[in-house]
């Protein structure tokens, strides 16, 4: 008469210790199993997505959430990865996106940190016919990412026309043997040079430089 209340004892102690295997253990916790479950059995795709969601937030790992997802083949219409790297980065709820399913598959942006800043460079033709990079200086302040000289030559161009044009080429090409300013004196009487010939002065080429 005992042996029978004895026996369903023992089995109601058993029973939970068989439901939390190490298998098991992660999923029965966060629920991870289970929504993967839900998810398996939507019948709208968009109720299936939103499920999947709920899923990847339960999940606290990607080789758990693969390990759900595997047990309903067809789930997901493609590999997992795929469909990771397509939903990591186009659900609305940005969480999804933080999971550790999505964090497994999907690399962080690498956008350049806010302060970085960008070294302007100019690049001008001297009047030989060679390329110059110019960067801002005491000497050679620039205005926005140009030189402040070039834009102050387009600007004689409008105001003074051809005579202001090659009066500001002129200036320049008696500073071309400036050892410090050479090659810039250069760049910026040639680019006077373009000017006037882009607004129709029809200046005199400019005569080589001689050889040293």
């Amino acid at each position: 008469m005992t042996s029978r209340p004895l026996a369903l004892v023992a089995l109601l102690l058993l029973a939970p210790l068989a439901a939390c295997t190490p298998d098991d253990e992660t999923d029965a916790s966060t629920g991870c199993a289970e929504r993967v479950r839900v998810a398996s059995r939507a019948i709208e795709p968009d109720d299936q997505v939103r499920l999947l969601d709920d899923a990847l937030l339960a999940c606290n790992s990607y080789e758990g959430f693969r390990a759900q997802v595997g047990q309903y083949p067809g789930i997901i219409g493609y590999d997992l990865d795929t469909f990771l790297e397509l939903r990591c980065v186009n659900a609305t709820d940005e969480r999804v996106g933080a999971t550790a399913a999505c964090r497994a598959v999907v690399a962080p942006p690498t956008t350049p940190p806010e302060d970085t800043e960008v070294e302007l460079v100019f690049v001008g033709d001297t009047i030989d016919g060679r390329r110059v990079e110019i960067r801002p200086s005491s000497d050679v302040p620039f205005e926005g990412d140009i030189p402040e000289v070039v834009q102050q030559t387009v600007d004689i161009a409008v105001e003074s026309g051809c005579l202001g044009v090659l009066r500001q080429r002129n200036i320049w090409l008696d500073r071309v043997d400036d050892s410090d300013l050479g090659d810039i004196a250069s760049v910026f009487a040639q680019h006077a040079q373009n000017v006037a010939v882009y607004i129709g002065c029809e200046p005199d080429p400019i005569a080589p430089e001689p050889d040293a």
